[in-house]
C-alpha cells in the first residue's frame, strides 16, 4: 500500500494530511518507506549475545598450562518466508559461516575473536533494501580484550579480593540495563567495578557503521553508514543475591556525516538536515521472588534534542528546521515462573509500553517528523525488546502483551531428550490512536495479536535444528489493503565444529 494511502487512512477527515502525504508519496529517497521500515524491523529480529569464559590457573605453572587456547567455527543455514505489509512473501536464503578464536591466560587475560562470512541469496526482485544477493560486511564481526583484576589476583597470589575491576576493550555487544535503550554491537569500552555492596558501570562507544541499521530510516544511508557515539554510567546494588536494583544514564550523540538530503515532492524540492541527540535516564531491577519466580522492570525517560520535519504539513511546501526538545518514555515489566519439573518448564509474561508523538508521520524519521514548536514524544533509540516475528514493531507508540510457555517435552526419550519448544502469545495496541508507529496504522487503537512458536532441537553435540514461525492477525487500526495476516518463517540447521 502506497504512503498516500497510509497518510490519509491515519487522519482521513484532515486535508493538511492529505497534502503531507502528497509531500512523502512522492519523494524520491533511496527505496520505498515501506521497505525501509522493514529493513529496520527484519534487523530486530534474530540477536546474539558473545559468551565469556573465566578461569584461574596458579601462576607457578608454565605458560602452557597458564595459558587457554580455544578456536572453532560454527557453520549455519537458514531459510526465510517473510510477509510483507502488502501481502507479498519474500524468500531468502542465508549461509552464515563463523570462525573464531579465544585465548585466556591465568583467568585475568581474556582475548576473544571471530570472522563471520555472511551471504544472503534472495529470490529475484525480494530483497527489501534492493541490493540483492550479496556477501554481507563486516566480515570481522567480535573483537575484544578483558581484563580482570580478581582474576588476575587469584591467580598470582590465590586470594579472593572483595573488590574487582574488569575492562573489556572492543567491539562488543552491548545490552544497557533491559536493552530498551541499547541492544546493539559497538566499538565500545566496558568499565565494571565491583566494591562493597556497589557495582559501577561506565561505557563509551560508537556504532561500527557498515553493519548498523539506523533508527532514522529517512536518514541517507541509515542502513549502510550510521555514526552515533555513546557515553554513559549505570550504578547497581550488589549485596541482595535476590534483587539487583539499579539506576543508569546513557547519552547518544549523532556523528552522521550524512546528515543532510533533499527530497523531491510534487510542491517542489525539500532540503532536510539531521540530527538527533538523545540522554536517557533509567531506574530498574531484576531478580527473584521465591525459588520460582523470576522479574526485570525498568522505566526511562528520553530527553536531548532533535531537529522538526522539513516541510509544511498545510501547504507542502519546504520549511525551515528548528531544534526541538525530545520528552519521552518506556518501559517494560516482566515475570517468569519456573514450573521446576523434569521438563524444565516455564511461563513467561511480559508488558513493554513507549511514549508516541501525533505530529509525526513515523515514529523515527525526520523527514516527516516532529513538527516545529513542540517538544517530540516519540521514542527512539537502538534497543531492542522481543515484540514478535511477524510484526515486530518498534516501541514508540506501542503496547504489547506478551504471554508464553516452553517446556522440553521429550525429557528421556534417547535422541529428543534435548528437544525445546514453545509458544508466545501477543497482543498489540497504540497508547495514541493518533500518534504513527513504524508501520502503517489507521487512527484507531488495537493493532491485532500474534502467535509465534519456536522449535529447537540439539540432535548431537555439533548438530542442531532450529525453526521459528509468527503470524500477525491484524486488528482494526490496520489499513485496508494491508490487513492479511502476515507470516514469519525461519528454518535452520547449524553446525560447530
Amino acid at each position: 500500500m502506497g504512503d498516500e494511502s497510509l497518510r490519509t487512512l491515519r487522519h482521513p477527515s484532515r486535508q493538511p494530511r492529505l497534502i503531507a502525504a502528497l509531500v512523502l508519496w512522492g519523494m524520491t529517497p533511496a527505496f520505498g518507506q515501506q521497505d525501509a521500515d522493514v529493513v529496520r524491523r527484519l534487523e530486530r529480529q534474530l540477536r546474539e549475545f558473545d559468551s565469556m569464559y573465566r578461569l584461574a590457573i596458579p601462576s607457578d605453572q608454565p605458560i602452557a598450562e597458564r595459558l587457554l587456547l580455544d578456536f572453532g567455527g560454527t557453520y549455519r543455514f537458514g531459510f526465510y518466508a517473510i510477509d510483507a505489509p502488502s501481502g507479498e512473501t519474500r524468500i531468502l536464503r542465508q549461509s552464515d559461516a563463523r570462525l573464531y578464536l579465544r585465548a585466556e591466560l591465568d583467568g585475568a587475560h581474556r582475548f576473544f575473536g571471530r570472522l563471520r562470512f555472511l551471504y544472503n541469496d534472495w529470490n529475484g526482485g525480494d530483497s527489501f533494501d534492493g541490493r540483492g544477493d550479496e556477501l554481507v560486511d563486516p566480515i570481522g564481526d567480535r573483537y575484544w580484550y578483558q581484563f580482570d583484576l580478581r582474576g588476575a589476583i587469584r591467580a598470582d597470589r590465590g586470594e579472593h579480593v572483595p573488590y574487582n575491576v574488569n575492562i573489556k576493550v572492543g567491539k562488543q555487544f552491548v545490552t544497557w540495563g533491559s536493552g530498551l535503550t541499547l541492544s546493539h554491537a559497538l566499538y565500545a569500552g566496558l568499565l565494571n567495578v565491583e566494591l562493597a555492596d556497589f557495582g559501577l558501570i561506565g561505557l563509551v562507544g560508537m556504532t561500527p557503521s557498515g553493519d548498523t541499521v539506523d533508527f532514522d530510516g529517512s536518514r541517507p544511508g541509515f542502513d549502510t553508514d550510521t555514526d552515533r557515539v555513546f557515553f554513559g554510567g549505570a550504578l547497581e546494588y550488589r549485596r541482595s543475591a535476590n534483587h539487583r536494583p539499579y539506576v543508569f544514564l546513557l547519552a547518544q550523540r549523532d556523528h552522521n556525516d550524512r546528515d543532510f538530503a533533499t527530497f523531491a515532492s510534487p510542491f517542489g524540492p525539500i532540503p532536510t538536515r539531521f540530527n538527533y541527540d538523545s540522554t536517557y535516564l533509567g531506574a530498574g531491577s531484576r531478580g527473584s521472588v521465591g525459588a520460582n519466580l523470576r522479574y526485570r522492570v525498568e522505566i526511562v525517560h528520553e530527553f536531548g534534542e532533535g531537529l522538526s520535519n522539513s516541510f509544511d504539513t498545510t501547504t507542502g511546501l519546504a520549511v525551515s528546521q528548528t531544534t526541538e526538545d525530545i520528552d519521552a518514555w518506556a518501559g517494560l515489566l516482566g515475570v517468569s515462573y519456573l514450573l521446576r519439573d523434569e521438563a524444565d518448564s516455564r511461563i513467561d509474561l511480559e508488558v513493554i509500553g513507549g511514549s508516541g508523538d501525533k505530529d509525526r508521520f513515523d515514529s523515527a524519521d525526520t523527514f516527516g517528523g516532529n513538527r516545529s514548536r513542540t517538544d517530540d514524544h516519540a521514542f527512539n533509540s537502538l534497543g531492542y525488546v522481543n515484540t514478535g516475528l511477524a510484526l515486530a514493531p518498534e516501541p514508540s507508540n506501542l503496547l504489547a502483551l506478551r504471554l508464553g510457555f516452553s517446556t522440553s517435552p521429550l525429557k528421556g526419550v534417547k535422541g529428543f531428550d534435548k528437544v525445546r519448544a514453545g509458544v508466545s502469545g501477543f497482543l498489540f495496541a497504540k497508547i495514541d490512536e493518533d500518534a504513527p508507529l513504524n508501520i502503517s496504522t489507521t487512527a484507531s487503537t488495537f493493532l491485532g495479536g500474534e502467535i509465534d512458536l519456536f522449535l529447537d532441537w540439539r540432535i548431537t553435540s555439533d548438530l542442531n535444528a532450529h525453526v521459528r514461525y509468527g503470524v500477525f492477525l491484524p486488528g482494526n487500526a490496520i489499513p485496508s489493503g494491508e490487513d492479511d495476516p502476515r507470516h514469519f518463517l525461519y528454518a535452520g540447521l547449524g553446525y560447530a565444529f
